[in-house]
Formats: C-alpha cells, structure tokens, sequence
C-alpha cells in the first residue's frame, strides 16, 4: 500500500495527475532515450533503412529488436521503479489506480503492449497509437487506453 490515495473518477485532482503536456515530453524524451543507442547499435550491425540492400529478414530483426527493446524497457522500468527514464525527468509516476500502490510486472507489461501492438497493424498502427494516447485528454483522470487496460494512472511524484 502507498501513501498517496488515488483520486476517485468523481474528485477529478488535476493537481494529482500528471498533466497531458508533461505525459508528451517523457514520451519524446524516452523515444530519444532508448532510440539513439538503437540507431547506433542497428548502424552497427550494418543495418540502415536507406540501404537499398536491405532483405525483409533485415526488415523484420530491426523492427523485432527495436519494438522488443521499447516493451522490456517499459515494463520493468514501470514495475521496478514505477518510472521511465523520461518520465523521471518530467517528474512523473505510474501507480495502480485502485490502491496508488507499485504497478505488476503483468500490468507494466500490459500497458506497455496496448501501444506497441496497435502500432504494428499494417497502415493505420500509426493513427490507433495516437487514439490510444488521445483517450487521456478526454478521460476525467487523464487514463490512455494502454491506461484503462492496466488499472493504471500517471500521477506528480
């Protein structure tokens, strides 16, 4: 159990909840964070979306790597430390909604998959991920659906 008491659907604390602003920038700030060490690492292996050369099974092992690096970094950062990198930064934590208590490994890694998934549909990943995270705006205790689906909201630490 946590010290911090979650707002009920019908408190509405904005003062509580991370501000939608602050959700965007550790978003940037995490992409820049596990992004530029997989540029450097894919360039490495000789891997480059501008090569001509490139097979579908080069295709295919940078998306797996880039897309199973982003989920393990967001589960267990979620379910060790309740944080990202970015939202660190942006002073921002992710609690279970029903208690305010540390997120699940099952729940981190839910709420990591819920994203990662949409955005792989073939043509539209790209326009459902943002439905995903444009849910918050609307939804009175700013939860995304990647929210919704873990129990989770994202509070000021």
């Amino acid at each position: 159990m946590s010290q911090f008491n979650p707002p009920s659907l019908s408190d509405r604390s904005p003062d509580l909840l991370g501000s939608i602003g602050m959700r965007a920038v550790a978003q940037v700030l995490d992409g820049l964070f596990i992004g530029i060490p997989l540029f450097f690492v894919t360039l490495s292996m000789g891997l480059s979306l501008t090569n001509e050369n490139l097979t579908d099974g080069d295709l295919l092992w940078i998306t797996v790597l880039w897309v199973g690096v982003s989920l393990i970094y967001n589960t267990v950062a979620i379910a060790v430390w309740g944080t990202t990198v970015g939202k660190r930064i942006a002073r921002l934590k992710v609690v279970n909604r029903a208690d305010g208590g540390p997120v699940s490994l099952n729940y981190a890694a839910m709420r990591a998959l819920v994203p990662t998934v949409v955005q792989l549909v073939p043509a539209i990943g790209p326009g459902l991920a943002i439905v995903v995270y444009l849910r918050a705006v609307f939804h009175p205790l700013r939860q995304g659906l990647h929210d919704a689906a873990a129990g989770t909201i994202v509070v000021k630490r």
